[in-house]
């Protein structure tokens, strides 16, 4: 005996039924007043086909009331493409709801069809148009239209079929069992209503799909044809074009955004460079464009306008776009940072006339180092976090570009750091404090175009010239020795310097390839290149030809750090023949990297870690660091609890940094390393390269890192102190 299936079963196949039954009313606008169109026009298109089948019928002609309502007269069959003809004209109705639009066309094509079978007599035939009519009505996703056709079907062959079958059937069989008909058709409609609600129901879902990425994406979006209407629009895009999305849609884009010329003014529609890609088909990424909206308020943007190709025929585009004002603010802040830098530098130069140049180098190197402890707890977040989200990359998307934005803004604040270590490099002594490592110099020369691209990009459609930048990497360069940072440096001031050589546009070129026992890497321009006497003093520190814009340490900068990585650096210029320099690495070899030891494996053992740190944002990240390696981390937030834990629990790693209120990160050490002589201490301090250039290291310290603390920077760190010591477990008490 078969079981019964229990309530739960039953319940599951219930919701399981339910799940391809769709809810309706889902369509975005774009697409159901496409839809509403094309039904309008169909039933417009029976209206007329009715009106011509009288006289193709052969029936009379006759203009009377009585010939109204008699078969087979023109007049009869006019009167009844008039019920469809008015149904399709209520449907045109602009500002009646969907649901009403949708009945009405429905009332339509089914009386059109109910008109089209008795004109045939009847025949099998014809019936069939009922069942192809709801299938195009399901085409509106609209549940009361639908059944009201159903309904309408129903109704003929239910009731009038039953009733009067000779009105509805042309055969025998039908007059004599008018039920048995109906029952035919009745499994002929329901047939057709299943398929066309599994359509509709997976159209519904790929729409909704479509939505809610639409809708959680942060950035812009919004479609255009070819005509340049809103085809579609999604929320970020509307609230910040201070539009209502739903009716947006069908408007011509100006109605809702303008694009500003460079003096401020509005360019015409037809000028929109958004509508380039309609042109010959190919994407644009714009940066730095200015959108005004229908209020008269504007707000700088990057945007990206996309073809859209259906069947080889280019339909519309596609426009995202993002508000950079904030963005803006920061590098402006930069920028007048910059200016002040600049502005002190200057003075100092006024100061190398008097003989004081040492004296006021001393004191920018005094105030950077003053500032660097602040500046680098505010980069050590930036690249803490940025790492992590590297480690698993997401995007509401795209994944494949976040990662790609993760990774520039990391390697951007990496060279925001050497920033600070720069400006002391003014005053002390050059000392080697490049952590050396293979470095894989194709991607170093990407990463550098990469970050300096906005820069000449803008600078170059400023003054409307052109800046074509050109890259020639061999494929199988000798390995090279180096610091990344340091060798990005040297890119990117070497390309502003070509940028800046080239006031009337030009071409960059940097180019890498194999030189005898070495590398060498050029950096070409074709601009206005260097008289003899320039050449000769473009490496001293502030000499520059750039006046108030310029503080001349650009190339001197690259000459120290080539220098510091032990190559030689070239100059071959002539005025007006461009500018190339080349720099020259020497081949790196396994023992160079081998002598880094033990700090250059991380270590696979996961260790208990005490973190003392003041500030929280860096304590934060610390401890998000550690973690994610698979350590286990406890922290304090001063000195004096971080020894209370030290002495209340077991570690195998205190980690601290230098300069904290109340107790010292010496202090901490000083005392740890008295109660446990053998236990690794770890330092933190933004002069982490001063002293070491001093050769100082605080009593119990074993490691010291500079901040902004980078993951394999501490991984190396943790790998040195804990070198050939084995963990223990916490004794028994």
């Amino acid at each position: 005996m078969r079981p019964i299936p229990s309530r739960h079963t039953v319940i599951e196949l219930c919701t399981r039924v339910w799940s391809f039954v769709p809810s309706g009313g889902s369509l975005p606008e774009n697409v159901w007043r496409r839809r509403r169109r094309f039904l309008v026009g169909l039933a417009w298109f029976h209206a007329a086909a009715i009106v011509l089948a009288g006289p193709l019928l052969g029936h009379r002609w006759e203009l009377s009331l009585r010939a109204l309502f008699a078969h087979a007269t023109v007049l009869h069959t006019a009167a009844e493409a008039l019920v469809v003809a008015f149904f399709a004209a209520l449907a045109s109705w602009p500002r009646a709801s969907r649901t009403f639009q949708a009945t009405c066309v429905g009332f339509g094509l089914m009386s059109a069809s109910g008109i089209l079978v008795h004109l045939s007599g009847g025949y099998i035939e014809a019936h069939f148009h009922f069942f192809v009519m709801l299938a195009f009505l399901a085409l509106c996703q609209d549940w009361i239209p639908y059944l009201l056709s159903v309904a309408f079907v129903a109704v003929h062959h239910g009731v009038v079929g039953v009733l009067w079958p000779k009105e509805v059937y042309n055969h025998p069989a039908a007059y004599e069992s008018p039920w048995t008909w109906a029952t035919i058709h009745a499994a002929f409609v329901l047939a057709s209503c299943v398929g066309s609600v599994i359509a509709w129901r997976f159209n519904e879902r790929v729409f909704a799909q479509t939505a809610q990425i639409l809708e959680a994406t942060g950035e812009g979006i919004f479609g255009l044809d070819i005509e340049g209407r809103i085809t579609f629009i999604n929320p970020a895009a509307a609230e910040m074009l201070g539009a209502d999305a739903r009716r947006a849609v069908g408007l011509p884009i100006s109605r809702i955004l303008n694009v500003l010329n460079t003096d401020g003014t509005p360019l015409p529609e037809a000028d929109f460079p958004i509508f380039t890609p309609l042109e010959d088909g190919r994407a644009r990424h714009v940066t730095d464009e200015v959108f005004a909206r229908s209020d008269g308020s504007y707000f700088p943007v990057d945007y990206v306008a996309t073809p859209m190709i259906e069947r080889n025929h280019l339909t519309g585009l596609v426009v995202s776009f993002n508000d950079i004002t904030e963005r803006q603010r920061a590098a402006a802040a930069l920028q007048r940072s910059h200016r002040e830098l600049e502005a002190t530098l200057a003075e100092l130069k006024t100061a190398q006339r008097h003989g004081l140049q040492q004296e006021r180098l001393r004191a920018v190197g005094q105030m950077a180092s003053g500032i660097a402890h602040d500046f680098n707890n505010t980069l050590s977040p930036i690249v803490g976090f940025s790492e992590l989200l590297l480690r698993n990359p997401a995007g509401p998307s795209d994944p494949a570009r976040t990662e790609a934005y993760v990774r520039l803004i990391n390697i951007a604040a990496r060279d925001a750091a050497a920033v600070v270590r720069r400006l002391r490099d003014l005053y002390r002594e050059r000392v080697e404090t490049a952590t050396l490592a293979p470095v894989n110099l194709d991607r170093c020369i990407k990463e550098a175009v990469a970050l300096t691209a906005p820069r000449w990009r803008s600078q170059a459609l400023a003054i409307g010239v052109t800046i074509r930048m050109e890259t020639d990497v061999a494929d199988r360069l000798p390995p090279i020795v180096g610091d990344e940072t340091e060798l990005r440096e040297m890119l990117t001031n070497l390309i502003f310097n070509a940028v800046d050589a080239m006031p009337a546009g030009g071409t960059i070129t940097v180019r890498a390839q194999p030189d005898g026992d070495g590398v060498r890497v050029d950096v070409a321009d074709t601009g206005v290149g260097m008289s003899d006497e320039v050449r000769r003093r473009c490496l001293e520190p502030f000499f520059s030809t750039k006046g108030q814009q310029g503080s001349g340490l650009g190339l001197s900068l690259v000459h120290a750090l080539i220098e510091r990585h032990r190559g030689t650096l070239k100059i071959e210029s002539r005025p007006g023949a461009g500018t190339t320099i080349s720099l020259r690495f020497p081949e790196g070899s396994p023992s160079a990297a081998a002598a880094r030891g033990p700090e250059a494996e991380e270590s696979p053992r996961r260790l208990r870690i005490l973190v003392v740190e003041d500030e929280p944002v860096v304590r934060k990240v610390l401890s998000q660091q550690l973690l994610a390696v698979g350590h286990t981390v406890e922290t304090a937030d001063n000195g004096v609890e971080g020894l209370e834990k030290f002495m209340s629990g077991w570690f195998d790693l205190v980690i601290t940094d230098r300069a904290m209120p109340e107790m010292s990160g010496d202090a901490v050490a000083a005392t740890i390393a008295r109660v446990a002589p053998d236990k690794p201490i770890i330092m933190l301090t933004g002069f982490g390269d001063l002293m070491l250039a001093k050769g100082e290291k605080p009593t119990g310290v074993r490691v010291i890192i500079s901040k902004p603390v980078m993951m394999e920077q501490l991984t190396r760190a943790i790998a040195e102190a804990t070198a050939g010591r084995v963990p223990r477990s916490r004794p028994e008490t």
